[in-house]
């Protein structure tokens, strides 16, 4: 460390004792001496009061009995500080008053009070009726027409340009005739049977030749050996020329063509033929490079808090006039046929709602933006101390096409038509549409009898082909799909329609649901009906199921789609009942509706699965959707 030199500005201080040096003193203020104070004595109750400086140092000394000392300081910085300026706030807290709320809505008391619509029952009057026109009263009159029986009046010969003509005998001229035989002299053929004691000498015109030799000569023989030059994608290989070589890499290992899995089950295509020799052709059906997995349809995210803001709104159709609801549940699976709807409100409802005609009143419920449109089937009311409610139960609008709505008629087809043109029939005349998603057949004349409502009707050609039937959500439409779109063993390669993660699921239930494994199954039809042998690819088809009869079962396509139905059942699957919020808006699906392909993506492992049926439960502020999936088990 270099050597540091410190120049003072101010003389030594003489008297001995502590030094205070400050540096960066400019010698603005004049500097303060320091001073020492001794003190001596024997004092007895000794009370002292003594003004301090800055810079003064105190030091006492002595020997006293008893001595109590208090000592007063006084520091005065010699600084003003008046009052610059003061801040002023338009706002503060104010003080809590005690006042009396007072609303302006309150729980009214009923009064009764008329009511007036624009349209009501006339009351019948009696007036008389006047026409125009009426039966007269027949009156004699002579009748004149412009023609009669005329008399016959006796007239001079009539001619006519043809008549009766008088048969002349004339000699008749023909170009043809009947012509007279004349004898004539024998006839002469050129075969008859001849004496058999002549021998005449026959000559042919095919007879043995004589064997002549003669020299042949071909054009093949011994052939001279020509040089040519050969191509080909292989050739003999040699050492590496002089440069860079670089090692190749080992394959990858591959799929293997089949499961390495004991026993071996050999599937043979073709009927076994002691005509033909035995070769057996493996063939892998694991060719080719995979396809591109498509992507979801929807994706939840991965997020650490899922915040949802809900609304829901209901209003009497067709007017729009708002409907007053409270807790809403909304419910569809695929063993029914539509949404069922339930919920509470307020007392006034049981007017509001109350049947029109004889038909039951339509409502239209929104949730976060998802609308259904349901017929209004039920009101019930119950009271208890300081609240009124009234229970509303509903369903789609499609409801309306079976009992107690619509009668039962009885359906006959004579001359045949699909089955897609019988449930149209069926609708005929209800307003009521059709979203055909499974595969049509033809149904012979005479097969298609059936008794009861156009939904029973509906019902019955969706069960024929192992389809199931939903309703629209808003208008009047019956929607046939499969019930299997794509089949269990192929879920794990079918585009999913939600990809979710587990961490948006608040609580799930896992049960068994376990079936026999059936890989074949008959499907038969009755009179005009077919006989089907459905047999999943790639098994042996040895474990049969049931045998499935039907009377509408009249095409391949039918039997198709019914025994994919019965197969997809079978199996070990698991039933899992997920809780969820109910989130919309970006890739968010919103409702996961029966009929989705679902992939969650589990804490540890990664699993899919067909969606059976979904319910909302609406308590606002909280909205949760509550579904079930069909997966297999692991």
């Amino acid at each position: 460390m270099a050597a540091v030199k410190l120049i003072f500005s101010q003389l030594p201080v003489p008297t001995p004792g502590p030094v205070r040096l400050v540096f960066g003193d400019d010698d603005a203020q004049p500097a303060i001496p320091d001073v020492t104070l001794h003190g001596s004595g024997r004092i007895t109750g000794l009370r002292l009061h003594i003004g301090l400086r800055a810079g003064v140092r105190l030091v006492g000394g002595g020997r006293i009995t008893g001595m109590r000392l208090r000592i007063a300081a006084k520091y005065d910085i010699n600084v003003s500080r008046p009052t610059v300026g003061g801040a002023g706030t338009r706002w503060q807290d104010a003080a809590a008053l005690s006042h009396s709320a007072r609303s302006t809505w309150q729980q009214s008391a009923p009064l009764p009070a008329g009511t007036r619509s624009d349209w009501q029952d006339a009351a019948a009057l009696a007036a008389s009726l006047q026409v125009r026109w009426e039966d007269s009263q027949q009156l004699q009159r002579a009748v004149r027409i412009a023609f009669e029986h005329a008399a016959q009046l006796p007239t001079a010969p009539t001619h006519s340009g043809f008549q009766e003509a008088e048969r002349m005998q004339t000699s008749t001229a023909a170009g043809f005739q009947e012509a007279i035989r004349l004898p004539v002299a024998p006839l002469r053929v050129r075969f008859e049977e001849s004496m058999r004691d002549r021998q005449v000498r026959a000559g042919a015109r095919f007879e043995v030749a004589d064997m002549l030799a003669a020299a042949v000569s071909t054009g093949m023989g011994i052939a001279v050996q020509l040089p040519s030059t050969w191509g080909g994608r292989f050739q003999q290989a040699w050492t590496p020329r002089p440069g860079q070589w670089q090692r190749p890499a080992p394959p990858k290992p591959g799929e293997p063509c089949y499961q390495p899995a004991l026993p071996a089950h050999l599937v043979f295509a073709d009927p076994f033929d002691a005509s033909l020799p035995a070769r057996l052709v493996f063939v892998c059906e694991r060719h080719g490079p995979d396809p591109e997995p498509k992507p979801p349809q929807y994706v939840i995210p991965l997020l650490k808090v899922y915040m949802t803001v809900h609304a829901l709104t209901a209003e009497l159709l067709p007017g729009r006039e708002p409907v007053v609801l409270r807790d809403v549940s909304i419910a569809s699976d695929d063993d029914g046929y539509g949404w069922s709807f339930s919920g509470t409100g307020p007392e006034h409802l049981l007017d509001q709602l109350a049947p029109l005609s004889g038909l039951p009143r339509q409502i239209r419920v929104t949730l976060d933006g998802i609308s259904w449109v349901f017929a209004v089937q039920s009101l019930s009311r119950s009271r208890r101390f300081g609240e009124h409610r009234v229970a509303v139960q509903g369903a789609s609008v499609t409801a309306l096409l079976g009992d107690p709505y619509m009668p039962e008629q009885t359906w006959l087809d004579a001359n045949g038509a699909t089955a897609q043109q019988l449930v149209a029939q069926a609708l005929q005349f209800t307003g009521v549409g059709i979203q055909w998603g499974i595969t049509d057949w033809y149904v012979p004349p005479g097969v298609w009898s059936f008794q009861g409502t156009p939904l029973a009707a509906a019902l019955r050609v969706a069960e024929a082909a192992g389809a199931v039937l939903r309703s629209h959500r808003t208008d009047s439409e019956l929607i046939f799909a499969p019930r299997y779109p794509a089949m269990p063993w192929e879920w794990g390669t079918t585009a999913v329609n939600v990809e979710m993660p587990a961490a948006v699921i608040s609580t799930d239930e896992l049960r068994p649901d376990a079936r026999p494994d059936y890989n074949a199954v008959y499907i038969s039809g009755q009179a005009g009906g077919v006989l089907g042998h459905v047999r999943r690819v790639g098994t042996a088809g040895d474990l049969l199921a049931p045998q499935v009869t039907d009377s509408l079962i009249t095409h391949a396509d039918a039997a198709r789609q019914r025994g994919r139905a019965v197969l997809g059942a079978g199996g070990k699957k698991l039933i899992q009942t997920v809780t969820m919020p109910l989130l919309t808006g970006g890739t968010n699906p919103g409702l996961v509706q029966p009929g989705y392909l679902v992939q969650v993506n589990d804490i540890n492992e990664v699993w899919r699965g067909l969606v059976r049926g979904i319910s909302v439960n609406a308590a606002l502020p909280s909205v949760r959707q509550t579904i079930s999936i069909e997966r297999l088990s692991a």
